[in-house]
């Protein structure tokens, strides 16, 4: 129940990261390294790898990234184990049942963003029409059948991480969701098609990586918060605001360009 992920590497011992971030060795045998079998025959159990180099075991919430080498070859796996928990979502229960606002998770990677979405979408499929775009399988699992943690939500896949934005596009104008949910916003096209979901009247619960601070400095991603503009103040309110804000006098503020 400790163990966050394992890594395979070609030609070395394999390990596996515990969740308070200390890593060990699978075996004490020091000769006993990874080999090529080793690596082929993981890659047997799982399904397909997509184009961001993912797959899933079907049945599981579990991931297997690979290290692509130039030759085309596997030299390496990550296998990410993924758990579902309940009540995982109760942080935001009174915003999620009790508003209609559009919710975005930010944290480092496994910090546990996609457990929350995953919580939260079994939460709020119980109030409304809830749809997953699920870019790796990782919130409802790899196979057919979604894993039973999501609840009532249903979900669409993403063939690929260029199709991603098309495919939350496709939802809204296909299947008529009150909600959809999406794990790892990361480009600006996926912020585009966001802000077109919205526009359309559908919630949004979503993820993405880094920080609040981080997200308002990327201008491909600043767009979830509703994006940042700057304008110039006058003589007078330069002044003021520098008073305000403790800060020294500048004729120039940043400020919020529009609603989330």
């Amino acid at each position: 129940q400790n163990v966050s992920d394992i890594v395979l590497d070609y030609g070395r011992r394999p390990t596996c990261a515990l969740s308070n971030g200390e890593r060990v060795y699978l075996s004490d045998n020091a000769s006993q390294v990874t080999t090529e079998d080793d690596i082929e025959f993981v890659k047997k159990q799982v399904g397909d790898f997509g184009s961001d180099h993912r797959a899933g075991m079907d049945g599981t919430l579990h991931r297997i990234s690979a290290i692509i080498n130039r030759d085309g070859r596997t030299a390496g796996l990550t296998i990410r184990m993924g758990r579902s928990f309940t009540n995982n979502a109760d942080m935001m229960v009174d915003t999620l049942l009790g508003t209609r606002q559009s919710v975005l998770v930010l944290g480092e990677p496994g910090s546990g963003k996609t457990t929350i979405i995953r919580a939260a979408a079994a939460l709020l499929a119980e109030r409304e029409t809830t749809i997953i775009v699920d870019t790796s399988n990782e919130i409802a699992g790899d196979g057919i059948i979604p894993h039973r943690c999501i609840g009532r939500s249903r979900r669409m896949m993403v063939p690929s991480l260029a199709a991603q934005s098309a495919v939350m596009v496709e939802c809204v104008q296909n299947h008529t969701p009150s909600a959809m949910v999406i794990d790892e916003i990361g480009r600006g096209q996926e912020v585009s098609a966001a802000l077109t979901v919205k526009r359309r009247g559908v919630r949004m619960l979503a993820s993405a990586h880094g920080t609040l601070r981080d997200l308002l400095k990327n201008p491909q991603l600043n767009g979830l918060l509703g994006g940042i503009s700057t304008v110039t103040l006058g003589d007078d309110l330069a002044k003021k605001t520098a008073v305000e804000r403790k800060r020294n006098v500048s004729k120039t503020l940043s400020e919020r360009a529009s609603a989330p």
